[in-house]
């Protein structure tokens, strides 16, 4: 949709296929695991499972 009103919206379009689009790859959701282990740790077992979801969201 935004590839096809390029021209007539050519920033928003830009900022939309920037921000909008989904990555090929898996590189995210790895990082988001080796996060997710940083902050589960045996150091750190008094983190609330709701506050663990928090911390994942941000």
């Amino acid at each position: 949709w935004w590839h096809e009103r390029e021209e007539k919206f050519p920033i928003l379009s830009f900022l939309a296929k920037k921000y909008l689009s989904a990555y090929a790859c898996s590189t995210a959701s790895e990082r988001l695991f080796s996060d997710a282990g940083n902050l589960l740790t045996a150091k750190r077992t008094r983190i609330s499972p709701n506050l663990f979801k928090k911390l994942i969201f941000l």
